[in-house]
């Protein structure tokens, strides 16, 4: 008790001390537009040392480029909130550490302790993030009210936006005042590039986009409204619909990690509980059984939890630090040789496994993709390889140290047990890798007149040997190899199977991403001299599912516009997909882009009305299948950790009872 008070006391001094900034860093935010930056603040001065540290700087940096593309600020200010960020995420998980280190010092409390930490740091960084990202969305969908109201006044969109900067936000108005940079600049194509570059998420990049492009095509009067304030309302729609998105993914995914690790923490209670209830399972628990059980158990929880994650983002926020490691390992020539040879062997299916990743919007080459398969494999062979030779060593040293003891006829004059077990030792290590026979032992045991009593000799010879047989057998066998190599062979295809998986989630969004296409050509479909292929550029930028296929048509567009969208629906046969790339195919055949999606006006509001109905169907999809990953490793847990142990010694019993009653018979 005094140890879980301890650790409950360490958490929440951590939880005040993150308060307490947090506090700080709102009360100073209104004065931090003009606040002196003193090189003597605690967090600038450790992030100007952690950043440079070698073994801190990679961490440092990449909670770095999250913050700086939520946040456009000074150098000073990133730094700050970078180590804010880290230090309380690390200073919780650091005392998740040490509160379980204080209920054991054992091999399980130590990995339990290790996987909390990177699940708790995970996490809070995660919130950390995210609560920045939705407040930012937030901000931005009050600024495209003010910039509505603003333009309304003199009709420019540069000074709308100039104006509507004064009332914002700290954060919204940082990436206001870089858009009017980039819309006042002398080259504004270029600028607008790099802003992409650093932009937050896609509806930055469509607003600055509208910007410019009303900006050199000018506006235009729509049924009796202006183009660009319409085009603002619909831009306005889909922030709301991505917020409600987001809201409600996050009411429905907020337990399910939670529920995913918790089993692993009731690996040990569930044990005492059972021993005490049935000290025979004891055997199960401290053998080989008790070695397989808990890793299996950890590798569910992990994968569960990393599922669960990718289901509700669809980010890969480890994805690059993955991607500089392959990097290195692939200017290593004898690595690069053997994934080159992979790919020239398979071409057929690389050209496949490629497309596939450009598909699921993954920044790994087929090259990279091979590297993955290779390192799983060997991880796989050489954990399967520790775990055998582990079980055999646990059951060895278990046999060597066991307390049964096959009773005798008369027990008057049988040594303690301790003296027995000695004995039974002695001849094991005696006969340790050699043969030996039931009348040798008996032999032996007679001359050297151990046992005082003959009639016991026969009965401890053949207890003996039985335990000589089972140490001596404890070694790595042939069909254990083959296993270790099938277990390869499923580990070098876990990067495929994780690849379509997240495929297969994304594919849950493929209706919603259309519609998100048909008001971005609602947006563009009345401006003049807009072309199908300044469609297709501008539904690239928009794109996730499908953007792997329009970069292609992209790329195949100057050899014929007809022939390059005819291969899109063929590479994306979805069929809502399907019929808007045949409008653009009637569009490219020089029929009006407004006539060729006029349907899209007249159907606004059922299509509006079809993609709340779809959101609603595709979040309540993932939801199911993330509470059936989630209650995975629990269920695992329940039947390899009670019920089995329970099942095999019931039967074991009941064998021996049954066959007690042979022998009286």
């Amino acid at each position: 008790m005094i140890l879980i008070l301890v650790g409950v006391l360490i958490i929440a001094v951590i939880t005040l001390a993150a308060a307490l900034l947090i506090v700080m860093q709102r009360k100073n935010k209104s004065a931090l537009k003009v606040k002196i930056k003193s090189t003597h603040d605690f967090l600038y001065t450790s992030y100007l040392y952690f950043s440079k540290f070698f073994l801190t700087r990679r961490y440092i940096g990449r909670i770095r480029k999250r913050v700086e593309i939520l946040e456009l600020s000074d150098n000073w200010t990133v730094g700050r909130k970078t180590m804010r960020f880290a230090y309380i995420s690390l200073s919780s998980a650091f005392g998740m550490f040490l509160f379980f280190m204080f209920l054991g010092l054992d091999l399980y409390f130590l990995i339990i302790a290790l996987l909390t930490v990177y699940i708790v740091h995970n996490q809070i960084l995660k919130i950390f993030v995210d609560g920045i990202e939705n407040k930012i969305l937030f901000q931005f969908e009050k600024f495209l009210g003010d910039v509505r109201h603003h333009f309304h006044e003199h009709g420019m969109i540069d000074e709308a936006i100039y104006d509507s900067t004064e009332h914002s936000a700290y954060e919204i108005s940082l990436h206001a005042n870089r858009i009017y940079e980039v819309l006042t600049a002398n080259d504004v194509d270029e600028e607008v590039e790099k802003y992409n570059d650093i932009a937050p998420n896609k509806f930055f990049k469509t607003f600055l986009a509208l910007c410019h492009t009303v900006q050199k095509f000018g506006d235009k009067v729509v049924d009796g409204k202006s183009m660009f304030l319409s085009n603002l309302n619909y831009l306005k729609q889909e922030i709301n619909v991505e917020m409600l998105k987001r809201e409600r993914l996050s009411y429905l995914f907020r337990s399910l990690a939670i529920i995913a690790i918790a089993p692993i923490f009731t690996l040990k209670p569930l044990e005492h509980w059972a021993v005490n209830n049935l000290p025979e399972l004891g055997k199960y628990y401290n053998g080989a059984y008790g070695f397989v059980v808990p890793i299996v158990l950890f590798a569910l929880v992990i994968i569960a939890y990393q599922l669960i994650n990718k289901m509700q983002s669809n980010t890969d926020d480890d994805e690059s630090l993955m991607l500089n490691i392959e990097d290195r390992l692939l200017r290593v020539r004898a690595i690069d040789n053997i994934v080159e040879r992979l790919v020239e062997k398979n071409y057929a299916k690389s050209l496949k496994y490629s497309d596939m990743l450009k598909n699921t919007g993954s920044r790994a080459n087929v090259r990279q993709f091979y590297l993955r398969r290779i390192y799983y494999a060997a991880v796989g062979f050489i954990l399967c390889f520790m775990i055998f030779f582990n079980m055999h060593n646990i059951s060895a040293m278990n046999i060597l140290n066991s307390n049964e003891i096959i009773k005798p006829v008369d027990e008057t004059e049988i040594k303690a047990v301790e003296e027995i077990k000695k004995l039974d030792k002695s001849y094991m290590l005696k006969y340790k890798g050699k043969k030996v026979t039931y009348h040798e032992i008996e032999q032996e045991l007679l001359d050297t007149n151990v046992i005082k009593d003959r009639q016991l000799v026969g009965t401890s010879a053949k207890r003996i040997v039985n335990k000589i047989n089972s140490y001596n057998n404890q070694y790595f066998k042939w069909w254990e190899l083959i296993i270790c190599f099938v277990l390869a062979v499923m580990f070098y295809n876990v990067p495929y199977f994780l690849v379509i998986f997240k495929k297969k989630v994304l594919q849950m969004g493929m209706e919603d991403e259309v519609m998100q296409f048909h008001s971005i050509i609602l947006m563009l479909m009345h401006i003049e001299r807009i072309t199908v292929e300044n469609i297709l550029q501008w539904m690239e930028l928009f794109a996730v599912i499908f953007k792997g296929s329009i970069s292609k048509c992209m790329d195949n567009f100057e050899h014929g516009d007809y022939e390059a969208l005819e291969q899109l629906k063929i590479d994306e046969p979805f069929l809502p997909f399907t019929r808007l790339v045949e409008n653009l195919q009637a569009a490219s055949d020089k029929i009006p882009i407004e006539q060729a999606f006029d349907e899209l006006i007249i159907e606004r509001g059922y299509y509006q009305e079809k993609r709340k109905l779809d959101n609603e169907m595709m979040i309540n999809k993932k939801a199911l299948w993330g509470r059936m990953i989630a209650f995975a490793p629990l269920v695992a847990t329940l039947f390899l950790q009670l019920l089995l142990p329970f099942s095999m010694e019931s039967i074991n019993q009941l064998f021996s009872y049954s066959d007690q009653i042979k022998n009286v018979m």
